[in-house]
């Protein structure tokens, strides 16, 4: 049970795969939940990460490994629930990306701007504008063009670390926080070993 928690805990894109193992958990959904909360393990939507992975593969011009990369970073943002409502535990943090401060001020002029709610797509579309739009100088124009020329590149964990560092900007930058992340992107790469 707990392997088969662990797999879909590391983000498995696979729909087919996804609705085999989901098939062997047990049909009592409360057991389930209960043997997820006593294992201290969160557990994911699979339509909440297939509906964010899907949008990242398909809306934008991004390469498998600057979709994994910020798959990472959302993974570790949300607590892994990929939920575009998720509010940080005691905090002001909100979303995928977990907007605070300026970003959330902006992301909120973004919504009434384009007339659009609230939405996995749209928060996606925020940060994009931001890497390559028009709201370059909320994140920096220096950060800006980092972020571009790191999602360029077939390189997973250097644009999962680039994102997280210059773009979400979490107070704890370290090495392990880093590599955390690195090994949440890793898990969406389909020929990662």
């Amino acid at each position: 049970m707990i392997s088969l928690l662990l797999l879909l805990l590391a983000g498995e894109k696979r729909n087919n795969m996804l609705e085999g193992l989901l098939a062997l958990l047990p049909s009592n959904k409360a057991q389930a939940v209960n043997e997820i909360k006593s294992e201290g393990l969160i557990a994911v939507s699979p339509k909440n990460v297939d509906q964010v992975f899907n949008l990242l593969s398909s809306d934008y011009d991004l390469n498998e490994s600057a979709v994994a990369g910020i798959m990472g970073n959302i993974s570790a943002e949300t607590g892994n629930s990929f939920d575009f409502t998720q509010q940080q535990k005691n905090g002001p943090g909100y979303g995928l990306f977990q907007f605070e401060g300026i970003h959330q001020k902006e992301y909120d002029k973004f919504l009434e701007e384009n007339k659009i709610t609230d939405s996995a797509k749209s928060q996606i579309d925020y940060v994009m504008e931001n890497i390559y739009g028009s709201k370059q100088d909320i994140v920096g124009q220096g950060n800006a063009k980092q972020l571009r020329e790191a999602l360029a590149r077939d390189d997973v964990d250097l644009i999962t670390e680039i994102f997280m560092t210059k773009f979400e900007r979490p107070k704890d930058q370290s090495n392990k926080k880093i590599q955390d992340r690195i090994e949440r992107a890793r898990s969406f790469i389909t020929d990662a070993d």
